[in-house]
């Protein structure tokens, strides 16, 4: 034998033997029931569950009768990300039991594979149930090749249920993606809920859960099956904490800072910057200037924010920026806004008595400033304020109003420190001359565009015969949750735009993406379907829709790709509907 054919032989007899070393080492057994891990050589662990013919193991949640399947590991965490849909069957007439037969996989997230030891515990039942346990050394099981990986996962992902985030004020939480016939709710873990108190019913086109809790516990995942697909429910809940309200606080407080340089906003900044240079000298100190801004914007803040409470309490379904819904409300500050510009331009002047007190006092431009810089930036909404008013009006009276005044303070500060510091700005700004008169006729420029969209947005809601999807596009769709669950149910990719004419952050959007050309040829080419809530004019359904998401503001960018969803970034691309979550 020559020694090229030696080596050949001898690498064929190494192959040979490690098989049976590998399958020692990944795949481990009881009498009846085979399981096989398999590792990314990362954090994620596959396990799949193979069982004889007539066996059966139980779900997380076995039900009334059986022994749960549980996971758990040495010298590591691991946490049970999904597991395939168990079956369900009444026995004694009564009595629900949700099981696997034949085959199920488990995906695991193991936080130090390096030591990990993992330990399955399971009942595996016939006429009769054995108590097994199998443990698994996670270093000694070789890492799956990226073929074997890929084969496994996509067979373990179709036993999946979709995974789907839901917020809950407690003990309900609203579906909008999801058919309501034949549904049926299962927590992942037994003693948790009581599942005869489980109420569904269909309010409004969506869908209402509502279940009664078992004493000291709380639903945090549970499997929504229907006929054709099954979902995880991941729930989501405004923790109560001291610490989660302080982070919430701070994520409002930075929100308000980021609101001053929202598009929303940019019609006030030429108000702000009119009343700097137009400050009289007084006797008051600059503080006192920054915070009579400060109650402007504050106090501003509090009184939209204390109607929004009564409507709420009263049952109405409104949400940030409310205010504007009304044609009287944005009528009048029509006619405000060009009664500003007409001053500004100086082409109308206040009575003597009025001119003098305010020219001598600088704290009321101050105060005035601040308080209608909120009534046309509040209904809009910038990073980090989506999430922090979704927890608001999920919380008490008492924490409402603690984040709206830090949401006031933060969009407060930035003019407020200006306001600190005049001598610098007195540094940066040329002498007072003729300059100062040029410079006033264009601030007042901003004012009268923001008076002309203001009755622009009026007059369209007095023309109650206007369809809200005429300015989209013959392919948007008015919002309809139940054509958007049939859609999802199908697999099949929506996008949804929450938006009002008296938005500027959402027509901006619309005016450099949603509207383009370039966006219309990617939803056809990717066969997107296109719907679209105006909430220009008040709308129970599109508001309720709002909060089933965990907002309470606009705009809100929703899309479902292949039967679960995202809320996109409130400056979205077109690449944010390409990638993976």
């Amino acid at each position: 034998m020559s020694k090229k054919t030696a080596f050949v032989f001898f690498v064929l007899c190494t192959w040979l033997l490690s098989l049976p070393l590998y399958a020692a080492e990944n795949i481990k057994s009881t009498e009846h029931t085979t399981i096989s891990l398999y590792s990314n050589g990362s954090n994620e662990v596959l396990a799949k569950f193979d069982l004889q013919p007539n066996w059966h193991i139980y779900w997380s949640n076995p039900g009334e009768v059986g022994q749960p399947t549980t996971v758990s590991a040495r010298h590591s965490s691991v946490k049970i990300e999904n597991q395939s849909v168990p079956s369900v069957r009444t026995v004694y007439d009564t009595m629900n039991e949700y099981l696997y037969e034949k085959t199920a996989f488990f995906q695991l997230y193991v936080d130090n594979p390096a030591q990990a030891k993992i330990t399955f515990d399971f009942v595996e039942c016939n006429d009769e149930c054995k108590p097994e346990t199998l443990t698994f050394d996670l270093a000694s099981v070789p890492v799956a090749t990226p073929d074997e990986w890929a084969d496994i996962k996509q067979k373990a992902d179709a036993t999946f249920p979709i995974k789907l985030k839901l917020f809950s004020d407690g003990n309900s939480f609203i579906l909008e993606s999801v058919p309501h016939t034949q549904l049926k709710l299962i927590p992942t873990e037994r003693d948790v809920i009581d599942e005869n108190s489980v109420n569904i019913n269909l309010v409004d086109k969506a869908v209402h859960v509502e279940w009664q809790a078992e004493e000291n516990q709380k639903l945090s995942q549970a499997l929504i099956m229907t006929p054709n697909k099954s979902y995880l429910a991941q729930i989501e809940y405004a923790d109560g904490s001291y610490v989660y309200l302080l982070y919430i606080l701070i994520l409002a407080f930075l929100g308000g800072i980021i609101l001053n340089a929202m598009p929303c906003v940019f019609p006030i900044l030429s108000l702000k910057i009119f009343t700097l240079i137009n400050h009289p000298k007084t006797s008051h100190s600059p503080w006192h200037n920054a915070l009579y801004y400060t109650l402007g914007v504050l106090l501003s803040f509090l009184l939209l924010t204390t109607l929004l409470v009564a409507l709420k309490n009263s049952g109405e379904a409104v949400g940030w920026g409310f205010q504007l819904q009304s044609p009287w409300f944005v009528g009048t500050m029509a006619l405000i806004f060009f009664i500003l510009f007409l001053f500004m331009a100086e082409w109308l002047h206040f009575p003597s008595f009025a001119g003098d007190f305010i020219h001598k006092t600088a704290a009321f431009n101050s105060f005035t400033t601040g308080f209608f810089a909120v009534l046309i930036a509040s209904p809009c909404t910038g990073p980090f304020m989506g999430a922090a008013i979704g927890y608001a009006f999920m919380q008490n009276t008492a924490e409402v109003y603690a984040v709206f005044s830090a949401l006031a303070l933060g969009y407060a500060l930035p003019y407020a420190l200006i306001e600190l510091y005049p001598t610098t700005i007195s540094r940066i700004m040329p002498k007072p001359g003729r300059w100062m008169q040029r410079v006033k006729i264009i601030l007042s420029v901003p004012i009268l565009l923001t008076a002309v969209w203001l009755a622009t947005v009026w007059v369209k809601q007095l023309d109650f015969s206007v369809e809200n999807t005429t300015s989209f596009g013959e392919k948007w769709q008015p919002y309809d949750v139940r054509k958007i669950a049939d859609l999802n149910e199908k697999g099949e990719k929506i996008f949804i735009d929450f938006t009002a004419d008296w938005c500027l952050t959402c027509k901006f959007n619309e005016k450099f993406l949603i509207k383009t050309q370039r966006f219309k040829e990617f939803t056809a080419r990717n066969n997107i379907h296109l719907f679209v809530a105006d909430l220009t004019e008040y709308n129970d359904e599109y508001y309720k829709a709002l909060h089933a998401y965990g907002r309470d503001g606009i705009p809100l960018y929703v899309y479902y790709n292949n039967g679960t969803y995202k809320i996109l970034p409130l400056f979205f691309s077109l690449s944010d509907l390409t990638s993976e979550d």
